[in-house]
């Protein structure tokens, strides 16, 4: 923001209730902000709902981004003692292999240079991964398996409704349904001044901030200048319009005073066929006895325990887009159970309940996007494609730069002000996807074809009615 920072507690309207959302507006709360929380679902349904909610900062680079995710892990840590933990933080570990050897030597570099950074991870043998992992079917092929002992993962219904509760006790209002269904806001002069919603009540701010996954280029864009409408891709979830990553603005109903071109926010394409940022997450159980007990990253299958008796089911080779049809998510979820029985145990029994189509936000540079707009002065954006790993300590660090007015150094390389200094282009090599992801892709296609039981595609499934979804998913 180019000006305004003055330090004090100031009138914030948050938008999108996932974890972020709701991490930044509990720790605002806690400062003494007055804090709005604006989401058009229910908190924590969208990308957070269906996210595998992976902490770690296995495969993240830059050094910078290593760290900043790494300092997420140990947040939720501490975060867990206060805001009880036993009932949503599971440090459970990480085991990964691969399958062919270009792919176990990647792995080892992977793992030597994370042990050079101060991150837990060892290479251990087969015997070892089976006493961690008792579930664990390995191919007789792998010798090694590497172990992330710091890494887990987080049950996010309930951490939702305990963020939401502990924003709400310091003072916040959250607001749902139309309420919290954002359709624009009050500009003056260039600067945010009001936020309105879809049942018509204003709301005067001091400054928005602005969490809500693939939903921010568009939202940020209705700060914009109307003369510089670009085409929409869909209604959001979070309430407006969703404009392509690389569109400026799509229009600013109701501003008044000067209007200037607002910064880009690139996200991954995800609307049109064959976009990178969808991916399938499949549920699966219940488990039995002898079911996983921790997060495992087969070459192609990635899985955890979940909430009920269930699993928690991603592929990284899985390409679906919002277009695919019933009959292909079908049998592409039950080929990801028939690969997840293959690896572990516990699952014999088990059957496909739940299949979804996510959209994961995806800065196209693959770092996270977080600070004030240009161009759009009061408006602050938070978006990544490791919420789930980041939202306990960027929400501390985002709350105390807004409230004191001091910008936090370990955010510096995340400002979105980095694309407008580019113009607004960025180099994104390959497939669009983060580097870590688009590899992890690659491993699995060779992985299948180095496993000669393994199809290529997905078979016909026998599962018995499932239920098919589309939402926002999978931040790691």
């Amino acid at each position: 923001m180019t000006d305004g920072n003055q330090p004090g507690p100031r009138r914030f309207a948050v938008i999108g209730a996932g974890v972020v959302g709701a991490s930044v507006a509990a720790r605002l709360a806690e400062a003494g902000a007055g804090v709005t929380l604006l989401e058009q679902d229910r908190p924590g349904q969208a990308t957070t709902r269906w996210s595998l909610a992976w902490l770690n900062s296995n495969d993240k680079s830059p050094r910078a981004y290593h760290d900043l995710n790494h300092a997420g892990v140990r947040a939720w840590a501490a975060l867990a003692d206060t805001l009880g933990g036993a009932d949503w933080y599971r440090p459970s570990g990480n085991l990964e292999w691969a399958a062919t050897p270009e792919d176990r030597e990647r792995l080892a570099t992977r793992v030597r240079r994370l042990t050079a950074w101060g991150y837990p991870a060892h290479l251990v043998g087969a015997a070892e991964a089976a006493r961690i992992e008792p579930s664990l079917r390995l191919p007789g092929a792998v010798t090694e398996v590497a172990w992330f002992p710091e890494e887990g993962y987080l049950l996010t219904g309930v951490l939702t409704t305990r963020l939401t509760g502990h924003a709400a006790q310091h003072g916040a209002t959250i607001r749902t349904g139309e309420a919290g269904r954002v359709t624009g806001f009050d500009m003056d002069g260039g600067r945010v001044r009001g936020v309105r919603t879809a049942a018509g009540e204003p709301m005067a701010v001091d400054a928005v901030v602005c969490c809500a996954g693939r939903w921010v280029p568009g939202l940020a864009a209705l700060t914009g200048p109307a003369e510089a409408a670009g085409p929409a891709e869909a209604t959001g979830a979070a309430g407006s319009i969703a404009a392509t990553g690389s569109v400026a603005a799509t229009g600013s109903a109701g501003s008044t005073g000067a209007t200037r071109a607002t910064g880009p926010v690139p996200l991954v394409p995800w609307a049109e066929p064959g976009a990178d940022a969808p991916g399938l997450v499949v549920e699966a159980g219940p488990a039995g006895p002898g079911g996983p007990a921790r997060i495992v990253h087969a070459p192609d299958v990635h899985l955890r325990p979940h909430s009920g008796g269930l699993v928690h089911l991603e592929a990284p080779d899985a390409r679906v887009d919002l277009h695919t049809s019933d009959a292909d998510l079908r049998r592409w979820a039950g080929e990801l159970l028939r690969r997840a029985r293959r690896v572990t145990g516990g699952l014999d029994g088990a059957e496909v309940t739940g299949y979804h189509v996510c959209v994961r936000p995806m800065p196209a540079d693959g770092r996270s996007i977080v600070g004030w707009l240009p161009g759009a002065d009061g408006l602050y954006v938070a978006v990544t494609h490791s919420g789930a790993t980041l939202a306990a300590h960027l929400s501390q660090l985002i709350a105390a730069e807004l409230v004191s007015g001091a910008p936090a150094a370990a955010l510096a390389p995340f400002r979105p002000d980095r694309f407008a200094a580019a113009g607004g282009s960025v180099h994104t090599p390959g497939s669009l996807c983060p580097a870590g992801y688009s590899a992890r892709r690659a491993e699995a296609v060779r992985a299948l074809a180095a496993h000669p039981a393994g199809p290529s595609a997905p078979a016909a499934a026998t599962t018995r009615p499932a239920r098919a979804r589309t939402a926002s998913c999978h931040a790691a």
